[in-house]
């Protein structure tokens, strides 16, 4: 049966297999997806991780599946992700390197959102911006619930890298945080004074440093936003009880931070399964995982504000999910 594909809105049959599925593109999703709809989102997806399958408003999280194309000498991710009556979506990522030598994109990020009640299709969404969005929400959730209750009336945020996170994370601080300014490092300065450069065309206070020290040791949040497998973040460079938003190093063989650094730190996440399978931080520094953010705004456990605290993120399918519902449900209207 041949699927039909239109960006039509009035040509969706949820009722029906033969329906027509809505294509939803990277601008669409740009237009309609902001911080106010996203952020409070985020968050019921990620105390709905916490509070498990069987909850009425829980969810149901499988780790990520990875699938090697040797051919194409790269690979495939599949991250599934259902909220219980609300979204149900699977995002579908590939890798493949040799793309480069054509002209293409060597990552490919793409949505299928289905009726949570009849699993049917309903839309499929290029998913770089809900990627950028959806992550970057999840750590001004967490930032708001380990810093921001802790008091402070004037922020100073570290980025560590200039790329779309980057960028992401640094307009969802400004969002969240009245800021003092906003300090950008990349291992290419020109990046770092790009991305600054559109900041403060944004109104978003942005200057760079040139060491990683440098950027983090007057911060009071820390985004660590780069694609590095081995750690760049030292203990000694951090202020005391600053909080660290970590995303990346999401495999085990892969490290953001220094093991004395992760050891002194109490540490969130958004999914215990994700972090003790997925991230190399945790596996490798054999720490243990001290809380889920959901479980923090339930009320299950505490914020030590007395230590550094690590949110490390790993990106979870549910996110993906609820994002691509939210889009689907804007453009719907």
């Amino acid at each position: 049966m041949k699927t039909k594909m239109s960006t039509s809105a009035s040509s969706v049959d949820k009722n029906s297999s033969n329906g027509w599925i809505k294509l939803i593109t990277n601008d669409e999703v740009n237009k309609v997806l902001t911080w106010e709809v996203l952020i409070p989102a985020i968050r019921r997806a990620l105390v709905a991780v916490s509070q498990g399958p069987n909850h009425p408003d829980g969810a149901i999280q499988p780790l990520r599946s990875f699938m090697p194309l040797p051919k194409q000498q790269g690979g495939m991710l599949l991250m599934p992700g259902l909220v219980n009556d609300e979204a149900l979506a699977v995002k579908i990522l590939t890798f493949l390197p040799k793309n480069s030598d054509h002209g293409h994109n060597t990552h490919s990020s793409n949505i299928l959102l289905l009726h949570e009640d009849t699993g049917l299709p309903a839309a499929f969404l290029q998913g770089e911006v809900i990627t950028a969005l959806r992550t970057a929400a999840s750590s001004a959730v967490a930032t708001h619930e380990l810093k921001v209750k802790g008091g402070c009336s004037s922020w100073t945020v570290a980025v560590l890298g200039a790329g779309v996170q980057a960028a992401s994370h640094a307009r969802a601080m400004a969002h969240i945080l009245k800021l003092k300014k906003i300090i950008v490092w990349a291992r290419r300065t020109e990046a770092a004074e790009e991305l600054c450069s559109t900041l403060r065309a944004e109104g978003i206070p942005a200057g760079t440093a040139h060491t990683v020290e440098e950027a983090v040791k007057e911060a009071d949040v820390i985004n660590s936003c780069t694609g590095t497998t081995s750690p760049i973040l030292k203990l000694e460079w951090i202020k005391p009880g600053a909080h660290i938003n970590s995303v990346g190093a999401p495999r085990p063989d892969q490290q953001e931070m220094e093991e004395n650094l992760v050891h002194a730190s109490t540490i969130y996440t958004d999914s215990y399964e994700a972090a003790y399978k997925e991230s190399g931080d945790v596996i490798k520094s054999k720490a243990t995982v001290f809380a889920e953010i959901g479980e923090v705004i339930l009320g299950k456990k505490p914020v030590l504000h007395e230590k550094t605290t690590i949110y490390k993120s790993l990106g979870i399918g549910v996110l993906d999910a609820v994002a691509a519902q939210i889009v689907y449900n804007q453009l719907m209207v």
